[in-house]
């Protein structure tokens, strides 16, 4: 059996609009769900949509903030918001945090 992810994500909006994921543990007491294991988990899911959207030819901007566990993937003004949410909901899936 694999082993479960001590976190999960949030997907939200920035007040520019653009996707806010936020990173969460699930038990909040569990050593292994500690910052800088949420620091970790941030870091790795913004790598992977970093190779993602590279593959895709996305514009798109990944801002990891680890301070505040959350990345942000920022659109312009000619994105297609639909593409990008449908990418950050298979990312989460992929990653085991929806």
């Amino acid at each position: 059996m694999p082993k479960q992810n001590p976190f999960y994500a949030t997907v939200g909006r920035t007040p520019a609009g653009s996707f806010r994921i936020t990173i969460r543990a699930k038990n909040p007491k569990d050593r292994a769900s500690g910052y800088r294991q949420m620091a970790v988990c941030a870091y790795k899911l913004a790598a992977e949509m970093e190779r993602r959207t590279d593959v895709l030819g996305a514009r798109w901007s990944i801002s990891p903030q680890v301070f505040d566990q959350r990345i942000d993937v920022e659109l312009g003004d000619d994105d297609d918001e639909q593409a990008a949410g449908r990418f950050v909901a298979k990312v989460l899936s992929d990653s085991g945090l929806s």
